[in-house]
């Protein structure tokens, strides 16, 4: 059996608004994501980390963030691309774990809810799949609520 690890990290300024769009869920806010896509930093940090499983490159290779046509790009099309080179090389997930950093708001009442969309949209079960929620303690960027981060890390497999 084939067995590979990948790592994914992302990093968002926020800027006011009045939600988060984090995994395919909307997750009311007073401020949101400064990003030139959609902003779904989870989607991009899970992207990152199949891409790094199979070696491959980043995801601003793929969807340039200086292009007209990534301009509020959905980040599903991010992740369908990842795992379409996933599924192309013979891999499939075996496990997901992601970790949400931020400050405010708290979101331990929508990691149920983000748990059961990443499920859907990668078509693998809840019990493969784990999302925390984090802050800095106040420290950095993101302590102070300027800023966002999500590690997110794969396990594929080949059999």
């Amino acid at each position: 059996m084939d067995i590979r690890t990948g790592l994914g990290y992302d990093i968002h300024r926020l800027k006011e608004g009045n939600h988060l769009l984090l995994g395919g869920v909307l997750v009311p806010s007073t401020v949101a994501i400064d990003a030139h896509s959609d902003g779904d930093i989870v989607l991009h940090a899970l992207s990152q980390a199949i891409f790094s499983s199979l070696g491959l490159e980043d995801i601003g290779t793929y969807f340039p963030d200086n292009l007209q046509s990534t301009l509020n790009l959905d980040s599903k099309k991010i992740l369908s691309l990842a795992l379409e080179k996933m599924n192309e090389k013979g891999y499939q997930l075996g496990n997901v774990a992601v970790a949400v950093i931020l400050q405010r708001p708290k979101i331990k009442d929508y990691k149920g809810l983000i748990k059961t969309s990443l499920s859907h949209l990668l078509s693998l079960d809840e019990d493969r799949i784990a999302v925390h929620a984090n802050t800095k303690e106040g420290v950095g960027e993101v302590g102070e609520g300027k800023a966002l981060e999500v590690l997110a890390e794969v396990l594929i497999k080949k059999d």
